[in-house]
């Protein structure tokens, strides 16, 4: 008895009438799953466009330099106009020497001694041009750490290594437009990387 109650009940549900699985779900969409198809989201929905997906065409990826990061991190600072302030401080009649200096703007005698070399052995021409400039990236990259090198050098040195030190200025610069560029590569004798060259045109007669 027990053996056919068992066969009816495997009977009864084998003739059970099975649900369609989307029917219960009307406002779900179905997720086609074709070569012909492909998604594409727009403003967060998942939409199907037909026809194969095109290939990804990667970002263009426009890294700052590091002077643009710097310039926009840190204070500018004009190490010329910091260098005349030291100056014009040991220049009082009551300030016998560089330790009284560095006292009074807390800092080493030695940082001291590497301003005023800049204001003994840089150029004339680039100290103006520095005193004048008040473009951040040029200030950012004429720092007092990457001019005390030139320093160092012979005389006739000093100014081949600005000009290089300008050409590598451009290059981090980026295209970004500049006033104060130009004008100096035009003190350091150096017009030709200032300005380009004026586009020759030839001249056609007609009959």
């Amino acid at each position: 008895m027990a053996a056919v109650s068992s066969r009816r009940k495997i009977r009864l549900a084998s003739a059970l009438p099975v649900q369609d699985p989307w029917s219960s779900f009307p406002r779900r969409t179905l997720r086609i799953q074709n070569r012909s198809y492909h998604t594409v989201y727009d403003d967060r929905r998942r939409i199907y466009v037909p026809g194969t997906r095109p290939p990804e065409v990667p970002k263009p990826r426009i890294r700052r330099s590091r002077l643009k990061i710097r310039a926009a991190n840190n204070p500018v600072r004009n190490v010329i106009k910091v260098a005349r302030e030291y100056e014009a401080f040991l220049s009082r009649p009551e300030v016998y020497g560089y330790r009284q200096v560095a006292q009074n703007f807390g800092i080493s005698k030695v940082m001291v001694s590497y301003y005023l070399t800049l204001l003994n052995r840089l150029p004339t021409e680039f100290i103006s041009w520095m005193e004048t400039c008040e473009e951040e990236l040029p200030l950012t990259f004429f720092s007092l750490k990457r001019l005390r090198p030139v320093t160092m050098l012979d005389e006739p040195d000093r100014r081949p290594e600005l000009v290089a030190l300008t050409r590598k200025l451009i290059e981090e610069m980026q295209g970004d437009p500049s006033e104060a560029v130009p004008a100096l590569l035009e003190l350091l004798g150096e017009s030709a990387l200032a300005t380009p060259k004026p586009r020759e045109h030839r001249s056609i007669q007609l009959d």
